[in-house]
């Protein structure tokens, strides 16, 4: 008969022993003896309405700024998937959260795309992160410009376009989206409905954290200064009915839906590092 194993992690289907993800290998082990993953990264900073931003706030959560945060990451060389890759696009906002017993300045995240479902169901599961599935296409470059493009069903609904550039005029209004000293760590609102009665209500709806300010254990190999350089860009959407896009049109639409006012800019960086996401934490 199955039974639970003590201290080990698992996901559907359990009845199988635990599972295996980024922070348990075969044995529960996490993989820093296997050295750190690569991500090349590229963002842009847009500013738009925040009365339409707010609309997407839960309760509890405020603006600090009407700014929208768009990345696209491709990560690779990740231990927990013995060497593979995935690309990746967010979009974060700069908010503060007051829970009942503490309050959080960080970044809430809209949306995450994931083009692998292995990153996606434990995403979801055991931190909580709005993850959806799309083809995410590596950033290819020619000439100046760098461009991906994000589809779903063979429906393509978002372009993203990347420059590089000496640092922008408006170099100071964006200093504080590189490198925020406020910064807590990246805000989600996870929720796992409950089955029956419609599946309406929630077994699980809450808040939860990724930290900032990783830290490795001690004794690691020193890991090599990021790349980083200014870029700036664009970002084009396509918008979806429901048959384009069944379960994903309304998140298409409503980001779709902010206005892009002004962007700031960009960077884009290429960085090696050990975090694991292992200090996910509910916030209270």
């Amino acid at each position: 008969m199955f039974r639970f194993q003590p201290g080990r992690t698992y996901q559907m289907p359990v009845h199988f022993g635990p599972c295996c993800g980024p922070r348990s290998g075969p044995l529960g082990e996490r993989f820093f003896a296997d050295g750190p993953q690569t991500s090349i990264q590229h963002s842009l900073v847009y500013e738009t309405s925040p009365q339409l931003l707010e609309h997407f706030l839960p309760e509890g959560f405020s603006l600090r700024s009407p700014h929208v945060i768009v990345t696209h990451k491709m990560h690779r060389d990740l231990p927990w998937l013995a060497g593979r890759g995935y690309n990746v696009v967010t979009f974060n906002t700069p908010v503060t959260y007051h829970g009942q017993n503490e309050t959080i300045t960080g970044r809430y995240q809209l949306a995450i795309w994931e083009n692998h479902a292995d990153p996606i169901l434990c995403g979801r599961e055991q931190l909580g992160y709005s993850k959806l599935y799309a083809e995410i296409e590596d950033l290819h470059t020619f000439r100046e410009w760098s461009s991906t493009q994000l589809s779903s069903w063979g429906f393509p609904f978002l372009e993203l376009r990347f420059r590089r550039q000496q640092p922008p005029a408006g170099e100071d209004a964006l200093l504080p989206f590189v490198s925020d000293p406020e910064d807590q760590g990246l805000l989600h609102y996870k929720y796992i409905p409950h089955t029956g009665d419609g599946f309406s209500s929630a077994d699980t709806a809450y808040v939860t954290l990724s930290p900032s300010g990783f830290v490795p254990p001690e004794g690691l190999p020193p890991l090599p200064p990021p790349e980083r350089h200014w870029c700036t860009g664009s970002l084009s959407w396509q918008i979806p009915s429901w048959e384009d896009m069944p379960t994903q049109y309304h998140v298409v639409q409503g980001l779709a839906a902010l206005p892009v006012l002004r962007i700031l800019g960009g960077w884009g960086a290429k960085l090696k590092h050990y975090n694991d996401v292992y200090d996910q934490r509910p916030v209270l």
